[in-house]
């Protein structure tokens, strides 16, 4: 291609073979906003500029007068005038060759119990089994101790989530790996940290006082109001686990101030009830994500006018989100210990990351089942034919076929205006709604998209000062929390 090139025409100068960098503009709110794809920097800009940037793109060759190209230069739109500057960004790391770059294990989901005293209506473990059924032996928690010390590699710190099944089923082997794994990266010279996911039914004054002088992190899943929780989370003998767990959540709360809870959307739950219900029960911190279909057991029904519905609640509920982000915002009501998540995505629009992946899943983070088998994630333990190998003899070496799903690579995404900012969602879910891990959900990717654009809405509208604060916010969580304690709110779970 030859480029862009200048004529003069009575007097007047023009330019033509003027090629546009990959943007993206929408309307928000009778707003008109641009997304620079590849620096993914935005700006707000006038309906005039959208409409002549689509016509400058729609009709390559033709004369553009001066004062659009500097227009169009000034937003650094034009190709081969700018050169992209910023780096990639992949699970919070930044990185220069992507496909070059190899990922300690650093986070391991380890399952103390594939055994669970629930039988959630959407548990994607088959009632905790995951193919399997049985408690971790110590052996196995400890060679699994040293196999993570072991394929950590350089890492300065690493982190254990202790996962099922219920882990607390099986808290006497809770209490031996934390002390063991303290002593093991003292003398490797790694911080290791500790977090939990809990449907919170077993919690007693012992487990508080361990999780509070431990210091272990503790995610509750609990799906809000009463008839939710009771419905959808209970007990297997079929009674309902509201007044158990609640109460427990009570006895938490008084040595633990600040709860993160996560709450799974079933059937025609209402988002706006659910945040209701946590916050009521007295959780600081929630996630509320969709159940999605289970892979080890029958699928679960996936209706498309059912999905359509609960796509439009939660689009509703995330505008809301919204509202209440931008307010906390500028009142600086934010906790930098526990952060909205639309916050982080957000705060990359200021420091231009791009996310090349959903997440960490068989690179820098794996599960390791009771019996010592690996998988890419704690959602697909289970699955044969994802099993990377056992402890016994697997050591993350070279590049796997997770490092490569890079999201520029994926089929359905490295065309996607928002692919930097989604990184290409969910594997598991991928895989639950289309069959393929490398091919998102359409669904999914309308909420996603729909999402990203209200934020870019959200982030244009603040003020300096607001974004001093934000970016001041993200520094501290980036410096002092995210590298040393990596945060992995389950789903479905």
């Amino acid at each position: 291609m030859l480029g862009s090139y200048e004529i003069e025409y009575e007097g007047r100068r023009y330019f033509s073979n003027v090629v546009l960098r990959e943007y993206h503009i929408f309307e928000h709110d009778n707003a008109h906003y641009l997304v620079d794809v590849g620096n993914k920097a935005v700006s707000p800009i006038s309906a005039r500029l959208a409409s002549m940037i689509k016509k400058v793109d729609s009709a390559f060759g033709c004369l553009i007068p001066e004062s659009a190209m500097e227009e169009l230069r000034k937003l650094k739109l034009v190709t081969g005038e700018e050169e992209e500057t910023s780096e990639a960004v992949a699970d919070g790391e930044s990185i220069g060759s992507y496909e070059e770059f190899e990922y300690p294990v650093v986070n391991i989901s380890l399952f103390l119990a594939q055994e669970c005293n629930m039988r959630c209506v959407y548990c994607y473990g088959g009632g905790g089994h995951y193919a399997g059924k049985g408690m971790m032996t110590e052996e196995t928690a400890f060679r699994a101790v040293d196999w993570l010390m072991e394929n950590s590699k350089k890492a300065e710190s690493v982190s254990i989530s202790f996962f099922g099944g219920e882990p607390l089923m099986n808290f006497s082997l809770m209490r031996k790996i934390v002390p063991f794994a303290k002593r093991q990266g003292m003398k490797k010279g790694k911080q290791v940290f500790f977090s939990i996911t809990t449907n919170g039914s077993l919690l007693n004054e012992e487990i508080i006082t361990f999780l509070k002088e431990e210091k272990i992190r503790t995610f509750i899943s609990f799906d809000g109001p009463s008839e939710y929780q009771n419905s959808q989370r209970p007990f297997k003998n079929g009674k309902g686990s509201y007044d158990k767990v609640s109460a427990n959540i009570q006895k938490l709360r008084a040595v633990i101030p600040h709860l993160t809870g996560r709450a799974t959307l079933c059937g025609e739950a209402d988002p706006f009830r659910v945040k209701e219900g946590m916050e009521r029960a007295g959780f600081t911190t929630c996630f509320i994500t969709k159940a999605s279909p289970v892979l080890l057991n029958t699928q679960l029904a996936d209706i498309p006018s059912a999905r359509e519905e609960a796509l439009q609640r939660m689009l509703a509920f995330n505008r809301k989100e919204m509202e209440q982000l931008l307010v906390a915002i500028r009142a600086r009501a934010i906790d930098k210990n526990y952060l909205p998540g639309l916050l982080y995505v957000m705060a990359e629009m200021d420091f231009g990351q791009k996310r090349y992946y959903g997440c960490g899943i068989g690179k820098g983070m794996v599960a390791i089942s009771t019996n010592g088998d690996i998988y890419p994630c704690h959602r697909f333990v289970g699955i044969e034919e994802l099993r990377f190998g056992n402890i016994a003899d697997y050591h993350i070496e070279g590049l796997n076929d997770y490092w490569r799903a890079v999201v520029d690579h994926l089929p359905e995404c490295w065309s996607c205006w928002a692919r930097y900012f989604c990184g290409g969602g969910c594997f598991y879910n991928n895989k639950a709604h289309t069959g393929d891990m490398h091919r998102p959900d359409s669904l999914y990717c309308r909420e996603t998209r729909a999402m990203i654009e209200g934020l870019i809405h959200l982030f244009c509208d603040l003020s300096k000062d607001d974004k001093e604060f934000l970016k001041g916010v993200i520094k501290y969580v980036t410096e002092e929390r995210i590298f040393k304690m990596p945060i992995n709110p389950t789903i479905n779970k």
